[in-house]
């Protein structure tokens, strides 16, 4: 045993001069990005080389650096819920050739610096931003790489955003999870659905045949109708209908004197096509014989109402973890709020 213990102190410094040698060189090369602590931006001046990273030509060496994002706690910082942070790497002013940069954004701690595969690697474009957002408790690497002999100096800053629409989801979606069977079983939402599904197509239809009048042709009107089904609805009218509605009067011979209380005319028709088709939807496909809603058709929209909650509050949040829990507490959430819901109406209808 007493010839044993020279060799393992041996051993034992052997094994602290290699990992000190290991982290003393590997250290220069991993820069750290600390959300909330310090300066939320960093220079980047890849300086190691790297041979046979993925991607390259067989025996050929880049020049690679790696950052280390931190981001915050999740349970001391609950209220970053809605937050996201934005990684951004702005396009640089030199007027000097500029080399190829290539961005892996990864969370493999394991991974050698500028080894990522061949599909992960980003080019970063000259003359344009690359920006990726994060969830505000991620811990990730990006992992940077210049071809060339010449290396330049990038700045990496991060931005950290606050995003109202993520709790109009959280909101949303519980409330529609508590609402889904009610929903499904009633009239008036079945009704005011299909009427405003109904005038929704009866305007496109009549924008898509209107469109066809127009000199510009049929090649280009559905281009038109698919980009303003695509940008929204609401904005095509704001913008493109009045000036439509114009030319086809002028197509037809009408005068200007007339365009007002056509366009009154036209705009009343179609409210009332699109509302008789919705209502003619739900009489012949929902309803039974008997007036009451097909049980079948309520448990579909419940279910579709429920799987678009589920979506909405998953949405809310960047973080996975975080968003799977928010779901599980919408769920309790929206448990209660039925159970309150029907104990005051059986309340006051016993009363």
């Amino acid at each position: 045993m007493d010839t044993a213990k020279p060799y393992l102190s041996i051993l034992s410094l052997l094994l602290f001069f290699t990992f000190s040698i290991y982290f003393s060189s590997a250290l220069p090369h991993q820069l750290s990005l600390v959300v909330g602590e310090g300066s939320s931006k960093v220079q980047i001046s890849p300086s190691l080389k790297v041979v046979n990273s993925p991607g390259t030509k067989p025996g050929t060496w880049v020049l690679c650096e790696r950052v280390d994002v931190h981001g915050f706690r999740r349970l001391k910082n609950l209220n970053k819920f809605f937050h996201s942070l934005k990684l951004k790497i702005p396009p640089s002013n030199s007027t000097l050739r500029r080399p190829d940069v290539e961005v892996c954004f990864h969370r493999n701690a394991s991974r050698a610096i500028g080894m990522c595969p061949q599909g992960e690697w980003e080019k970063v474009d000259k003359g344009v931003s690359w920006v990726r957002a994060m969830s505000p408790y991620a811990h990730k690497f990006l992992d940077i790489r210049m071809v060339g002999s010449s290396s330049e100096t990038l700045e990496l800053s991060l931005e950290e955003g606050f995003f109202l629409y993520r709790v109009i989801f959280l909101i949303l979606g519980v409330v529609m999870l508590s609402i889904a069977s009610s929903l499904s079983k009633s009239l008036v939402f079945y009704y005011s659905s299909a009427m405003a599904i109904g005038i929704i197509l009866v305007i496109l239809v009549v924008l898509f045949q209107g469109m066809k009048l127009l000199p510009t042709g049929r090649k280009s009107s559905l281009a038109i109708f698919i980009y303003s089904s695509l940008v929204g609805l609401g904005t095509f009218l704001l913008r493109y209908l009045p000036g439509l509605l114009h030319s086809i009067l002028m197509e037809m011979g009408i005068s200007e004197d007339m365009y007002y209380p056509l366009a009154i005319f036209l705009l009343a028709f179609i409210a009332f096509a699109g509302a008789w088709m919705g209502f003619w939807a739900v009489r012949s496909f929902v309803l039974t014989e008997d007036g009451s809603v097909d049980i079948s058709t309520s448990h579909f929209v419940a279910w579709s109402i429920r799987v678009l909650a589920v979506v909405l509050i998953i949405q809310s949040s960047l973080d996975p973890l975080l968003a799977a829990e928010a779901l599980i507490c919408g769920i309790i959430v929206s448990s209660i709020l039925r159970r309150i819901i029907r104990w005051r109406f059986l309340r006051r209808m016993y009363k």
